[in-house]
């Protein structure tokens, strides 16, 4: 894509990934959209990831684009997204990781959506690969049907298609308007959207642009549960609901602060969003219940 759109940046997140750097880092030099500003955070890495990044820079002829920060401490994963935030440049900043490849048309893409869409962030469908970059044969979302990225289903059931955090672009103005996620939520894959649709919307991109790695250790609650036996998958599924629970709390606060901070927006979000939000707490407050249960029957039974 020929330079002339919004400056755009991307925030690389490194840590004790040396493996799979390399590929990722390509993917994300190999991004066809311009004018493009690249922030690489390494948190602290306790591998060879830090030293591979450094290495790969200095044999590029112009790396004015492009800036390598080197945490001197472990920041945790907001702690480190946010050092990448507050050094991007760009009006969109769009999340990648180093064990995960941007294809070279993803910024291009997603710019395209977010500016004919009007939206406040985009999210894209995923390609599975395995730890070698083999195709697993699957995607985050089935690319011929429809996916729901609506607000009511977000506040409903904790979660919608916009909620892909490996491969999430987002407007500046999020940041600057809501700053980082609570640091207990750990993550910003849910409040981001729900952050986004408060001000303009998001969009979901049905084709893949991120090659997604699935490897051994994945951070992906969903992924470790397929790979657990039935005793660590009931523990794993608990984890999620609670989860999904201190979310749905967080944004029951986020709506009350709107009353103050956005009182035109809060009264045509309240009516519609706060019944969806504590059906959300109900529901899923019912299932950490019932795992829970479930959990201490199967453990109390013999074997």
């Amino acid at each position: 894509m020929a330079g002339g759109g919004p400056l755009i940046s991307i925030v690389m997140l490194c840590y004790n990934h040396e493996r799979f750097v390399t590929e990722a880092l390509d993917g994300v030099l190999a991004q066809s959209y311009s004018p493009l500003d690249i922030v690489i955070v390494d948190d602290c890495s306790q591998d060879r990831t830090a030293d591979i990044v450094a290495a790969k820079l200095s044999a590029l002829p112009d790396r004015s684009n492009i800036r390598f920060i080197r945490n001197p401490q472990n920041m945790k994963l907001l702690g480190a997204r946010e050092v990448g935030i507050k050094a991007a440049r760009g009006t969109f900043i769009v999340n990648t990781c180093d064990d995960d490849v941007m294809l070279p048309n993803m910024v291009a893409e997603m710019a395209k959506a977010w500016r004919a869409k009007g939206v406040s962030l985009v999210t894209a469908n995923q390609e599975y690969v395995d730890a070698d970059s083999r195709p697993l044969g699957r995607t985050l979302h089935d690319c011929d049907t429809p996916a729901d990225d609506s607000f009511e289903t977000l506040a409903r059931d904790g979660s919608n298609a916009c909620c892909a955090g490996a491969s999430i672009g987002f407007e500046r103005e999020i940041y600057e308007t809501f700053g980082m996620p609570p640091a207990h939520l750990n993550n910003l894959d849910i409040m981001l959207p729900f952050y986004a649709y408060i001000l303009k919307g998001a969009h979901f991109i049905r084709k893949p642009l991120l090659k997604y790695r699935v490897h051994g250790n994945n951070f992906s609650l969903s992924l470790v549960a397929e790979r657990s036996d039935e005793r660590e998958r009931l523990r794993v599924h608990e984890r999620i609901y609670y989860g999904h629970l201190a979310h749905s709390v967080v944004m029951h606060e986020v709506l009350d602060r709107l009353r103050l901070t956005m009182p035109a927006r809060y009264r045509k979000l309240a009516r519609k969003i706060r019944p969806l939000l504590t059906t959300q707490t109900t529901e899923m407050a019912k299932k950490l219940v019932r795992t829970r249960i479930e959990l201490e029957r199967f453990e109390a039974s013999p074997g």
